[in-house]
């Protein structure tokens, strides 16, 4: 049979396994307590991190608006700048047009008067040679003298 002394140190034994067993099981729980919070943790930072994407997403999508209708602005403001040159310069083309016609009837008359000059003066000559041609000088000569 088994010895009482043996016995005896069997319960001792099973005395410090049931110590050291209680030892371990708060030591899990403890641990469990540490997961716990570190998934909490997790999770707090996870979430953290989808919100700033978030906030980053909408501040883009602010700033993407913002530079599209700066762009609209911007464009509109060419537009306007470039229609109005166009109206300018379409304006000076029609002054430059009128002050040419202006200039092309002036040198038309002038021309119209050295025509109707040159005219008279072939005129005046062609008269001038008719008459010496068919006049005797022997006449004009008696008329004069």
């Amino acid at each position: 049979m088994v010895a009482e002394s043996e016995i005896v140190a069997m319960k001792v034994d099973i005395g410090v396994l049931k110590t050291q067993v209680s030892t371990l099981t708060q030591l899990c729980d403890k641990m469990d307590k540490v997961i716990e919070k570190l998934m909490e943790k997790q999770d707090n930072n996870t979430n953290n991190l989808y919100n700033d994407i978030n906030e980053k997403k909408l501040e883009t999508m602010s700033d993407i608006k913002e530079l599209h209708s700066r762009i609209t602005t911007v464009d509109r403001n060419l537009s306007d700048k470039l229609e109005l040159t166009e109206r300018r310069i379409m304006e000076e083309i029609k002054f430059l047009r009128e002050d040419i016609s202006e200039h092309n009837r002036i040198e038309d008359s002038e021309l119209k008067k050295i025509l109707e000059w040159k005219w008279m003066a072939a005129g005046g000559i062609l008269t001038l040679a008719w008459l010496l041609s068919h006049v005797k000088l022997e006449a004009i000569t008696r008329l004069v003298g």
